[in-house]
This record gives structure tokens, C-alpha cells and sequence, in this order.
């Protein structure tokens, strides 16, 4: 199978089960597995882009794009809008990232990647707060 065929075959199912997963209810701690999710995914970014890896930086996106919908979906919940325009943001540059990434677009992917980093610390520092075990939503958010 050729990798535009396997990368066709995950974007369909992206874009079917995403969108069902956006309508679901996301608790706290689904999201916290989504900060969690996100992380991981971020650290091996910079060497997927390095080695120019289409297979390797299309994964990557698709696990932004299945995470960030998931954040989306929580604050929509929450009808807190700046939160939500974050992640939104973030959204819309994970989806760049992993359409750019797949097709080979390593520049375009890497501006991306930094659009999705960029959304991170006003997010974090508005709406979470450390704990001893990690992170938590503040309280009122």
C-alpha cells in the first residue's frame, strides 16, 4: 500500500471519528489526557521534522487533530470563548500540520507546529494551574 493510499485511509477515518468524538461530553479527565497525549506527541516532533519523516510527521498531526478536538469540545462546553479560540487555533494548526507534514511540506508543517505551540502557555497560564501530581483546570474556568 502506498503511503498517499495509507495517509487517505487515515484522514478518512480522522474525519468520521472526530467529529463524533467532538459531540461527546469531555470530562476533566479526558482532557487531562489529551494535555498528556499532546505532550508526548510534541516531544519526537522536532525529529520527525529533522529527518523529514511524511509518515512519521502525519501521525503526529493526526494525533494533534484527535487531541485538540478533544480540548475544543471541553471548552465549548464550558463556554469559556477565550479558552475556546485557543483551542480552536490550535486546532486549525494541527490540521495544517498534519496535511502539510503528510504531503511533505516540512516548512509549511514546521510554521504550523509553531502555531500550535504558540497557543500553549497563554492557554496553560489562564486555565491551568500546577498540582503536585501534575495539572489541573483552575477553579472558575
Amino acid at each position: 500500500m502506498s503511503l498517499r493510499k495509507l495517509f487517505g485511509i487515515i484522514a478518512l477515518i480522522a474525519a468520521v471519528a472526530v467529529p463524533v468524538w467532538a459531540q461527546q461530553a469531555v470530562s476533566e479527565e479526558d482532557y487531562d489526557g489529551a494535555m498528556k497525549a499532546i505532550r508526548a506527541t510534541q516531544q519526537g516532533v522536532g525529529d520527525h521534522l529533522e529527518a523529514q519523516s511524511a509518515t512519521d510527521v502525519g501521525a503526529d498531526g493526526a494525533k494533534f487533530v484527535a487531541e485538540f478536538t478533544k480540548v475544543e469540545a471541553f471548552w465549548s462546553a464550558r463556554n469559556e470563548a477565550p479558552a475556546l479560540e485557543l483551542a480552536t487555533k490550535a486546532l486549525q494548526a494541527a490540521r495544517t500540520f498534519q496535511e502539510a507534514g503528510a504531503a511533505g511540506d516540512f516548512d509549511a508543517a514546521t510554521a504550523a507546529f509553531g502555531e500550535i505551540r504558540g497557543t500553549c502557555m497563554p492557554c496553560h497560564q489562564q486555565y491551568r494551574e500546577r498540582t503536585e501530581n501534575g495539572y489541573r483546570i483552575k477553579q472558575g474556568s
